[in-house]
């Protein structure tokens, strides 16, 4: 059974989850997000803005399963992934679900629309987060040129993800889903690692086959018949606890539509 944070008087949405705000430098609240031009370098928080953020941040910890919130509720926090998995789903009328992104550290959390939530949210793994009452940051964006710059780029890039799991939608080949999906996973977890001095970094996938399928409109079945297509042309290669590392990166860029 799940567990669904409801509001406490004191804290806002949180519980007793909730942690002091004294938390250690390395704990500040963090994004990184691509450019929006050519620079070449990840954009990144700069320590006074994370110490900013932090006056207004509440911390949170939970464990799997747990429900930040629910569809259509009121949306009064942004939330900011410190450790763990988040995923972003709609629940369907006939009590399934269908998985609309899967986050991690340093990613935001929170689409509202009109006041309440548009997708319900729920920890994969043990989570740390931090939670911004959302009038609190407006007025901190506000005032703050070079902070809003960091978080439009970061909402630019999450559009830019959800532009490109529909385009992957489009293609009826299980295998190049899933080629795609991986590179999506890759790319979230810091990118591939490349070059001469490169070691390969296995892709976790700390997420259900279930939860895979959801995301990919497909079947737990067209999942692993897709995984076990992948491997056996020696494309990947899956770990016992389901991590996944690219053997041969210049096939594995054709099935997962890179330029």
């Amino acid at each position: 059974m799940r567990r669904v944070l409801r509001p406490n008087p004191s804290v806002g949405a949180g519980t007793s989850l909730a942690a002091p705000r004294n938390v250690a430098s390395h704990l500040l609240p963090s994004i990184h997000a691509v450019p929006l031009t050519n620079t070449g370098a990840t954009l990144r928080l700069t320590a006074r803005d994370r110490e900013h953020l932090a006056t207004i941040a509440t911390m949170m910890r939970v464990g799997p399963g747990t429900v930040f919130y629910e569809r259509g509720t009121h949306a009064g926090w942004i939330y900011n992934i410190v450790t763990g998995t988040v995923c972003s789903f709609r629940p369907m009328p006939n009590g399934g679900e269908r998985v609309t992104a899967f986050l991690f550290a340093e990613d935001l959390f929170g689409l509202a629309r009109r006041g309440v939530y548009v997708n319900s949210a729920r920890a994969v793994t043990p989570v740390a987060a931090f939670k911004f009452p959302i009038d609190a940051l407006s007025g901190l964006l506000m005032g703050n040129a070079q902070l809003q710059f960091r978080f439009l780029c970061k909402v630019t890039h999450t559009l830019r993800e959800a532009q490109r799991r529909a385009l992957v939608l489009t293609s009826r080949d299980p295998v190049e889903r899933v080629a795609v999906f991986l590179a999506m996973m890759e790319e979230a977890q810091g990118g591939p690692h490349v070059g001469p001095r490169a070691t390969a970094t296995a892709i976790e996938l700390p997420m259900s086959v279930r939860d895979i399928a959801n995301f990919l409109h497909l079947t737990p079945g067209s999942i692993e018949a897709a995984f076990e297509a992948l491997e056996s042309q020696g494309i990947i290669e899956r770990a016992a606890d389901g991590a996944v590392s690219v053997r041969d990166r210049a096939r594995f860029a054709e099935h997962a539509l890179e330029d």
